[in-house]
């Protein structure tokens, strides 16, 4: 059994409905590398999903009812039943949700006309919303989110070691929050205090001050929507960490954006600016989805419950572990 491990952290997007939202992308990465590197993927990868989602259903029950009625509950729940299903990859309930999207009325719901998709605002657009003004609105939504990466991170140190390499896989808003947390991590090293409540779930191994990061994967992301607040659609994360090499002077790192033309939330960055052009690696053009479903915006779901995205980041990781 060998002792050598990559770590491998896997953020979800504000599709999420449950913490199962990654075990089928986990399985998919284990099979791929274990197939390609020849090595079981448990004695090689150490994966830990960062479940964020936690922090901002409180608001959004509250909304939700304050919007539609107590009476609302039970459709908001089979409708996070299916979004969890969704989210790992079961056509079926994207279909069973997605159908649901032309009722405009429901006994019980007076005035919340088409229910299906004020949830879906409530949940997509509300985490995004509330996500990005809890840097300082006083909710603290953002320093929550942030603790919540610092405690899988944590995890992953526990686990796979304190010099073990690490990759991000980062989904829809995942792929904002990884960003800005792996960001603040490589701040806090340059004399910027990380958030509290972030310090305090980390230990002091070069993994958790960032040192480490070498692979992160951008899957369906909208950072070209965030960079458009910045001039010049500011200064991108710098992959892999500066102080990478001196760790592992074997590997090579790279930030690889994943993109389906048909999925509306997602776009290249490369085309942003010199330096966006500079970090990202590749952006890569894929085709995700069943079809006809792949045809069209509900792509967005799938990245990482298909091999065709995958593989490649598999293979990546079996090369990387094979130079440790």
């Amino acid at each position: 059994m060998t002792r050598r491990k990559l770590a491998v952290m896997l953020v979800h997007g504000v599709e999420s409905a449950g913490d199962q939202y990654a075990a089928r992308a986990m399985r998919l990465l284990g099979e791929e590398f274990t197939r390609i590197a020849g090595v079981p993927a448990s004695e090689a990868l150490v994966m830990e999903p960062a479940f964020w989602a936690p922090v901002f259903e409180p608001g959004q029950e509250q909304l939700s009812e304050r919007l539609g009625g107590s009476s609302s509950r039970f459709l908001l729940g089979v409708l996070d039943t299916l979004a969890s299903r969704a989210s790992q990859g079961s056509t079926l309930a994207l279909l069973a949700a997605a159908s649901t999207a032309g009722l405009r009325w429901l006994p019980g719901l007076g005035d919340a006309h088409f229910p299906t998709l004020r949830w879906l605002i409530v949940h997509y657009l509300g985490d995004a919303v509330a996500y990005h003004s809890g840097t300082d609105d006083g909710t603290g939504h953002y320093e929550q989110v942030q603790a919540t990466l610092a405690r899988s991170l944590h995890t992953l140190a526990e686990k796979a070691g304190g010099d073990a390499p690490l990759a991000v896989l980062g989904h829809s808003l995942g792929s904002v929050v990884s960003s800005d947390f792996l960001y603040d991590l490589r701040s806090a090293g340059e004399g910027t205090p990380l958030a509290p409540q972030a310090r305090a779930e980390l230990g002091d191994t070069p993994i958790e001050r960032g040192e480490t990061f070498g692979w992160y994967y951008t899957l369906g992301s909208p950072l070209a929507l965030w960079a458009q607040r910045h001039p010049g659609f500011g200064v991108p994360l710098t992959v892999p960490h500066p102080g990478f090499g001196e760790k592992h002077p074997r590997q090579r790192g790279e930030w690889i954006n994943v993109y389906d033309p048909d999925d509306v939330i997602s776009s290249p960055l490369r085309p942003l600016s010199d330096a966006w052009a500079a970090a990202v690696t590749e952006d890569r053009r894929v085709t995700v989805g069943p079809w006809p479903l792949g045809l069209t915006p509900l792509a967005h779901p799938y990245y990482w419950n298909e091999r065709r995205v995958i593989v490649p980041i598999a293979s990546a990781l079996a090369q990387a572990w094979h130079r440790l």
